[in-house]
């Protein structure tokens, strides 16, 4: 805003002369600009909020597709067996390879296996050359009968498209998780929406509420 201020000035012979001179903005005028933005912000905030936590499912769920085309790259090299959740190995670090670790050569990325609103992930046990990981292993698939290394045949499994594989680990220092061990809530992490990300044997993957899960689990 622009105030014209008129002057006397002795080189024109004593006329008034305009000159443009500029006004600040009033407090009062401060006041209403800034009560406009933290209105537009306190409306716009629980948009952003909504839309980063649908970028953090979309993601999880492109990792998690990934690491089921990973483990179905996996079942063709090895006889088409499903990743093992461990494999004993005989190492002077750890006694065993979790599941991870055997899919890491068909992705070569440590950022898969991490869902960005898992704040906290973990490797497995401590007695396991792992990885960072926010998912876990179907046991029932891939460590029957409690063994390492034992896991099921592509074969074996009568519904893949309908039998999880991997889903979002909420146990930290864990690499999976079987029904019949119950306590679903303390090993699957229900981040999205009250629901979780899950791959399935045959390598398609969606999000499901927790509670619709019960009879995907067994092969």
């Amino acid at each position: 805003m622009w105030l014209a201020v008129y002057d006397v000035s002795t080189s024109t012979g004593g006329g008034l002369v305009a000159r443009d001179t500029p006004r600040g903005f009033t407090l009062i005028e401060l006041v209403v600009v800034i009560a406009i933005i933290l209105i537009l912000g306190a409306m716009l905030l629980p948009v952003f909020e909504q839309a980063t936590k649908q970028a953090e499912a979309i993601c999880c769920l492109s990792n998690m597709r990934n690491i089921g085309y990973a483990a179905l790259m996996y079942a063709d090299d090895y006889g088409q067996q499903y990743p093992p959740a461990i494999v004993e190995i005989a190492d002077s670090i750890c006694d065993a390879n979790c599941w991870d670790k055997s899919l890491f050569p068909y992705l070569r990325s440590e950022l898969i296996f991490v869902c960005p609103a898992d704040e906290t992930p973990t490797p497995g046990p401590s007695w396991t050359c792992s990885i960072p990981h926010s998912y876990g292993i179907n046991l029932d698939v891939a460590m029957v009968g409690g063994y390492a290394g034992a896991a099921l045949r592509c074969c074996q499994v009568p519904r893949p498209g309908r039998t999880i594989l991997f889903f979002e680990l909420e146990q930290e220092n864990s690499y999976g998780w079987r029904q019949s061990s119950g306590n679903m809530s303390q090993y699957v992490a229900a981040r999205h929406n009250e629901g979780a990300n899950f791959v399935f044997c045959a390598g398609n993957a969606k999000w499901i509420r927790l509670e619709l899960t019960d009879d995907l689990w067994e092969p």
